[in-house]
């Protein structure tokens, strides 16, 4: 019994991770994320140091390796390290991100006097680790504590407030409560717990009374805008053809006939995924040449996912680009800032170990991208016959920048109209991973109330009104191109969300403060050590 104790609350770590891997897609039941990490919190409460710390650790695996196994396909299929190796490096990753449960968990062990200061300071913790993940080696947060609540039409509304990871902190708060509650039952009955439940509830009832005034607040703003139709192509193409030179020709086939079935819905616009086109614009003449005469025979604005080059050798660079063709003449692009390490680019790659496991093996026949500068909204024209000094601005985040909220803050302040996301996805398979991305990109919508609208090489193809409502016009793996209905609100309904103009700051500040706390924790041990000797 005795062995059984000590391993509870292990058991009790492990499964709140497990429970943050199900309130995702799939199967997304969102609201246990109000109670994933009080699983943590009780597992770790009054635990020393170390012991503490490993049970942050063991959350963190569990969370990781039950929402992540898509990244061990993808090293195995297409990175070729096969299954072994991919779920070691799989592991790896895993184990360097549980270090940030497990430092919360070592910060919250040994609560302060006050429960309230504890919870707080503990919400803040959390808060301030989630945000650290977009930054720390390279930057990967991909299943954080509120995103499930981009599944409810109202419990994330509060993202125009404080942001993606400032809702974090609420979220986290609604565990410290729960966990106090169950804490204070224990040691002295319902008459303690009352309070901390009736605080939970009362935080989840404010924010579903703002998602609800909000929700309908901006449900009525689309609603009085023009609608334009975004030809959303979603050709679902194997990564393992697409930069088959022998398959080329049947390819670019294939895409002539998606081109002109966007074409027969007069869209707006046509928007191709993230590295639709297996070439290198300009560089490869005859390819080239192929798309331009596309873009003449369909008419109308392309918004096309290839590669680009700058500069000029040696020292010219190529980049994940997003072309704007106008019946057949190339515009404004934009290139990836954000990178995705190991598939895009090689971090390290110095190291002999590094490049032999990924440069031969996941870049392959892609290349190594290099980042993009910033540059100014890609403008197209309201109306075709519409003056070039009144063209909708399209904010563009390609894949995996749509995970970051900076990114979007940053589209929002350059006068973005329409936040754009052409992805590929086709590395996913049919794992989670498609629908965990989606509804990722669903916050950026809310955070800045703009639309977006999504386009993927094997789906999901959507658009989300800036309520945060999403539509799906095709699901994984579908073929074709697809009418997205998307309201433009035009740069006279445009507004600056408290969020874009001061909430981001919250995460960086309860990031600041885990720092001061986890320095204060540290010396105090030391002081404690030093005393323990004398």
């Amino acid at each position: 019994m005795a062995d059984i104790k000590n391993w509870r609350p292990f058991f009790l770590a492990a499964l709140g991770g497990v429970l943050q891997t199900l309130s995702w897609p799939r199967p997304g039941f969102w609201p246990l994320c109000l109670a994933t990490v009080a699983c943590l919190i009780l597992a770790a409460h009054d635990q020393r140091g170390r012991r503490a710390f490993g049970l942050g650790w063991v959350y963190g695996m569990s969370l990781s390796l039950t929402s992540l196994p898509w990244i061990a396909d993808v090293l195995a299929g297409y990175g070729g390290l096969g299954l072994v190796m991919g779920w070691l490096v799989t592991g790896l990753l895993a184990a360097i991100l549980a270090v940030y449960p497990a430092v919360f968990a070592w910060l919250i062990a040994k609560p302060v006097k006050s429960f309230a200061a504890w919870a707080l300071l503990g919400s803040a913790a959390w808060c301030g680790l989630d945000w650290l993940k977009n930054w720390l080696f390279t930057g990967f947060n991909w299943t954080p504590l509120a995103g499930p609540l981009a599944l409810s039409p109202t419990m994330g509304q509060a993202a125009d407030v404080f942001g993606f990871y400032g809702l974090g902190f609420f979220v986290a708060l609604v565990n410290f409560l729960l966990a106090g509650a169950f804490l204070k039952r224990r040691e002295a009955g319902w008459a303690k717990a009352r309070p901390c439940l009736a605080a939970a509830l009362a935080l989840i009832v404010a924010g579903f009374a703002y998602g609800h005034t909000q929700f309908n607040r901006w449900e009525r703003a689309a609603e009085s805008w023009p609608v334009a139709t975004v030809a959303a192509v979603q050709p679902s193409t194997e990564q393992t053809q697409k930069w088959d030179a022998d398959y080329l020709t049947r390819l670019l086939a294939k895409y002539a006939g998606l081109a002109r079935e966007a074409a027969a819905w007069e869209p707006w616009l046509v928007l191709w995924p993230e590295t639709a086109f297996p070439f290198v614009f300009e560089h490869d003449y005859e390819s080239s040449e192929w798309l331009r005469e596309l873009s003449r025979e369909t008419g109308g604005s392309i918004l096309a996912g290839l590669a680009g080059v700058s500069g000029y050798w040696p020292e010219a660079r190529l980049h994940n680009r997003m072309l704007l063709l106008h019946d057949g003449e190339a515009g404004a692009f934009y290139d990836k800032i954000h990178l995705v390490p190991f598939g895009e680019y090689v971090p390290f790659k110095d190291v002999a170990a590094v490049r032999w496991l990924f440069e031969q093996g996941l870049l392959g026949a892609a290349g190594s991208y290099s980042p993009g500068v910033a540059t100014a909204p890609i403008e197209v024209p309201r109306h075709p016959d519409s003056p070039e000094s009144d063209g909708v601005r399209l904010g563009v985040l390609i894949c995996f920048e749509s995970t970051f909220p900076y990114l979007g803050r940053a589209r929002a302040l350059e006068g973005a109209e329409l936040l754009v996301v052409p992805t590929n996805d086709g590395w996913f398979g049919r794992s989670r991973a498609p629908e965990q991305h989606l509804y990722q990109s669903v916050m950026r919508a809310v955070e800045t109330r703009r639309p977006l609208v999504r386009a993927g090489n094997t789906g999901i193809s959507a658009v989300v009104r800036p309520s945060g409502r999403l539509t799906r016009g095709a699901e994984l793996y579908d073929v074709g191109a697809f009418p997205l209905p998307t309201p433009l609100p035009g740069r006279a309904n445009l507004t600056i969300t408290f969020f874009v103009a001061w909430g981001y700051l919250l995460a960086p500040l309860t990031a600041g403060l885990t720092v001061l706390w986890v320095v204060a924790r540290l010396f105090r041990g030391r002081k404690k050590d030093l005393q323990l000797k004398l």
